[in-house]
């Protein structure tokens, strides 16, 4: 189990990132180096463990860290993978979980819509177009092994729930980032709004004409909105003015008392001053 193999790039405090089925590592191809300016990024092998399920892929995965000398990593779990992310944050075990972000994340129970292929999965998971060698690069290993997708499927409809996280979750102080599609059919939505209900220390954001492969349909907005996430909540350091841009999820509503710094713009609404917003859990 302790063999799980390690894709490791960049230096610096570990990020894991955690696949889901049955996109792969393949969705974090963008993601990798951005966050490697600044961590060493850790991406997990998850395919030799699918027909095992998610308690079984987050022991494989914690053994392995610890093989590493790792106690200390932030986690960024997409699809399936944040279940896995959410067995090692709060189902303890040794490893010391700082920051989590969950990237179109199914909850501690339920099955993701998958259909019959891993072409229609891919077809039902982005908006925006892929690119010809971005399809082949998702399909590859299931064309490499046919019955390998309706494997890993049927476990997921067999039951792959994890129960017993939800007090730990009530109780989690440490951030959680989320952002979902707004247009995903592998993973409704809704799941994310009920997630983010059950851990007090999250942010959900919705991400407009986007699919479960958020970081297909929208990486140029959410990558570097998970770099600055990690690197004020993880890594605790101050804004570099690197270029990156602080972008706003929600408006607040209007019977929000003012704070001093803020006031009215000619229309008559509200316009936050930049200076005293604050990036973070519940912020």
């Amino acid at each position: 189990m302790n063999e799980l193999p390690f894709e490791t790039t960049g230096d610096g405090e570990p990020v894991v990132l955690l696949p889901g089925f049955p996109f792969g590592g393949y969705a974090f191809r963008q993601l990798v180096p951005l966050l490697a300016t600044r961590f060493r990024v850790l991406v997990a092998d998850l395919a030799g463990l699918q027909g095992d399920g998610s308690r079984a892929q987050a022991a494989a995965v914690r053994g392995r860290l610890r093989e590493l000398g790792i106690e200390r990593a932030a986690l960024v779990g997409h699809g399936t993978g944040g279940r896995v992310a959410q067995i090692l944050a709060f189902d303890g075990g040794g490893t010391d979980v700082d920051a989590v972000v969950l990237l179109g994340s199914v909850g501690p129970t339920g099955v993701p819509v998958l259909p019959e292929t891993a072409e229609e999965a891919l077809v039902f998971a982005h908006v925006e177009p892929l690119a010809l060698a971005d399809e082949e690069g998702y399909l590859v290993r299931w064309q490499r092994d046919p019955g390998a997708y309706a494997r890993g499927r049927a476990v997921l409809e067999a039951g792959d729930d994890v129960t017993g996280l939800e007090d730990a979750m009530a109780s989690w102080e440490q951030p959680v980032f989320m952002l979902h599609g707004d247009e995903d059919r592998i993973v409704d939505p809704g799941i994310a709004e009920r997630l983010s209900a059950a851990i007090p220390a999250s942010t959900l954001g919705f991400v407009p004409e986007s699919g479960h492969l958020l970081l297909d349909d929208a990486f140029d907005t959410i990558g570097v909105m998970i770099l600055e996430y990690l690197r004020a909540r993880y890594l605790r350091a101050p804004h570099d003015h690197g270029g990156i841009t602080t972008l706003q999820l929600e408006r607040r509503p209007g019977w929000v008392d003012l704070v001093p710094g803020e006031g009215d713009d000619a229309n008559g609404s509200t316009v936050p001053d930049p200076s005293g917003q604050e990036v973070g859990p519940n912020a």
